[in-house]
This record gives C-alpha cells, structure tokens and sequence, in this order.
C-alpha cells in the first residue's frame, strides 16, 4: 500500500520547488500558470494527508518521464530535483 503522507510530502516540496523560481510552461499544456501549479499541487497534497487515494492518479501521470512536471522542470533548470522528487515517488 501507498504511504500517502510520503506522496504528499513529495508533492508539498515540488510545490516548495515551483514557488521558489520563475518558470517556462510552454512545453505542457496541462498548467496554464505557475499559480495554478502551486495551487493543484497543494490541493493535492492537501487531498493525499486527508487520505485521498483518488489523487494518486493525477500525481503519477505528472511525474512520468515527459510528463507535465517532467517538461516544466526541463525547460526551467530543475531536472536533477525532479528526478530525486520522482525517484521517491517511484519508490513508495
């Protein structure tokens, strides 16, 4: 079984990441702003601590290689932190 808090822990310091630079989206069109990427990340974060399984879906389609946070955190210079932040999301 998942260990939800670790999944929102994740997604809580990817959030922590995005909140901390400026970003191009440009290469996914899953996330309109930065904002909104802030916002669905905490919301899901949030849903995962309330135990929201549901959620699950949503952070592992984000985190797939070429994935919208996969193309963000390429084209924004974040790649090694997002392949840490999705190596323990793989793991758990």
């Amino acid at each position: 079984m998942t260990d939800l808090r670790a999944v929102a822990d994740v997604v809580e310091e990817t959030a922590d990441i995005v909140r901390s630079r400026s970003h191009d989206l440009s290469w996914q069109s899953t996330f309109d702003t930065s904002d909104e990427l802030v916002r669905i990340l905490d919301q899901r974060a949030a849903a995962l601590r309330s135990g929201d399984v549901a959620s699950l879906a949503d952070v592992r389609f984000w985190f797939l290689p070429t994935g919208p946070l996969c193309e963000i955190a390429a084209s924004s210079g974040w790649l090694p932190e997002y392949t840490e932040l999705g190596n323990r999301l793989d793991a758990l």
